[in-house]
């Protein structure tokens, strides 16, 4: 055989040798990466004003996507207009190891979620949930998209069938959705709560989106220089209000 043909022979199984090492090559990168994130994150800001801490976390996912599985995950900081924390008995968050900056979040088990309304309240409320999944999309400029969707909502105080909020980076505004259908608990049985908020000036926000600003900091900041909301598509737009007030 000659050596032309042995190395038709030969290549595309070494090609499949030099993927694969590159494959198990990137993933322990990253695991590492996020290991040593982790570790410094631990009880520590993730951003200024905003800490995390959990009971243990295990690193894995080879070999395409590395996968961080907390148990009593906690977070807590400074809102927009106050103190605000929510933990969960279980938390994972998945990221590929390739392609677009996207990372995948689910929790179960029993959740608690305190934080302060617009008008300066302290609020809270512990519930328990069928599903709960988000994502995140970040770029050079920092968060450009972010979606949550819970099905089956149930807490003393309330219950949804569903609930979602969406926010996304476009251009020089920043668009907030919120929806939740099926709502029981406050004040009547079956409402549906649907509003799309348009705040303005959103490159005045870009330190917060890029998490190197306080939220309450760049809130005062977006104010200041005339940022404001405007809501749109609202039903029920007192209780869409009350849900999008802490965020503003």
């Amino acid at each position: 055989m000659s050596y032309s043909s042995r190395l038709w022979l030969y290549a595309p199984f070494a090609a499949v040798l030099i993927l694969a090492a590159w494959v198990i090559s990137q993933w322990w990168l990253a695991a590492d990466a996020l290991e040593k994130n982790l570790a410094a994150l631990k009880d520590h800001p993730v951003m200024p004003g905003i800490s995390m801490d959990w009971t243990s976390v295990a690193v894995d996912g080879f070999p395409f996507r590395v996968d961080a599985s907390f148990n009593g995950l906690q977070i807590k900081g400074e809102g927009a207009h106050g103190p605000f924390s929510w933990s969960s008995e279980k938390f994972a968050l998945h990221a590929l190891t390739y392609g677009r900056n996207k990372t995948v979040y689910e929790a179960a088990g029993r959740q608690q979620l305190s934080w302060t309304d617009g008008t300066g309240k302290s609020q809270a409320i512990q519930f328990q949930h069928g599903s709960l999944h988000a994502s995140s999309v970040t770029d050079a400029a920092g968060l450009v998209r972010f979606d949550l969707d819970i099905v089956n909502v149930a807490s003393p105080r309330v219950t949804a069938g569903r609930f979602q909020f969406h926010l996304q980076r476009d251009g020089k505004d920043l668009n907030l959705m919120v929806r939740a259908d099926s709502i029981t608990g406050l004040g009547a049985p079956k409402k549906l709560v649907q509003a799309y908020a348009t705040l303005n000036k959103a490159e005045t926000l870009a330190p917060l989106l890029r998490a190197d600003m306080p939220w309450p900091m760049a809130v005062v900041v977006w104010k200041g220089f005339g940022g404001r909301a405007a809501l749109s598509q609202t039903v029920e737009p007192e209780l869409a209000t009350q849900v999008l007030s802490p965020l503003y």
